[in-house]
């Protein structure tokens, strides 16, 4: 594996979870959907996308990594091809949703990468992206990443996507025996019992 970072069906531990939980969120948003799956590295996370999405393109920059995840993640609705996040290899407005886990930070270009979904992502499309929080991935001691090129601090994240995109909501992610999923700012809902 050449950047160390793949997500893998034989993974364990909190990371794996973190990254289980983010693909079963994005398949849940993602049925019956054209999906784009970005940074696919061997395939695992869009073959669990597949499950549930109409087709799903893989886009992975590691020739070895496509060749591995069309030999062993082969559907009728499952793609994978090698290209640059940068300047990702399909049509304008061709998804009804992109998925990118964790790679935003493996790029300078933010704004370029951002752009480019925007152009493959149809006008009313879903983007679903996710990105280490700078503070705990780089300046606590002991979590410097040596393949992270660019990390975001959370504010610079959420006002990177609301200059490209027009709704943005940002979750944060810890994990608890699994994952949790919750509004950054504070906010929680209150449960159907709580409002009735």
């Amino acid at each position: 594996v050449p950047n160390g970072e793949r997500f893998l069906p034989e993974m364990t531990g909190g990371i794996a979870e973190e990254h289980l939980h983010r693909y079963a969120l994005a398949a849940h948003l993602t049925k019956g959907m054209r999906v784009l799956d970005i940074a696919s590295g061997e395939g695992y996370g869009s073959a669990l996308l597949a499950r549930g999405a109409a087709s799903v393109l893989g886009v992975e920059i590691d020739r070895a990594a496509v060749a591995h995840a069309s030999s062993k993640y082969s559907s009728a609705n499952i793609e994978f091809r090698c290209g640059d996040a940068l300047k990702i290899p399909a049509g304008d407005a061709e998804f009804d949703a992109v998925v990118s886990f964790e790679t935003i930070e493996h790029l300078a270009a933010h704004a370029v990468f951002l752009t480019e979904i925007k152009r493959v992502l149809k006008p009313d499309g879903l983007v679903i992206i996710s990105s280490p929080e700078k503070h705990y991935y780089s300046e606590l001691p002991g979590h410097a990443n040596p393949y992270h090129v660019k990390e975001l601090y959370g504010n610079e994240f959420r006002s990177l996507l609301g200059g490209i995109f027009q709704h943005v909501i940002v979750l944060g992610q810890r994990v608890a025996r699994g994952s949790l999923m919750f509004a950054e700012d504070g906010r929680t809902q209150r449960s159907e019992e709580q409002t009735s």
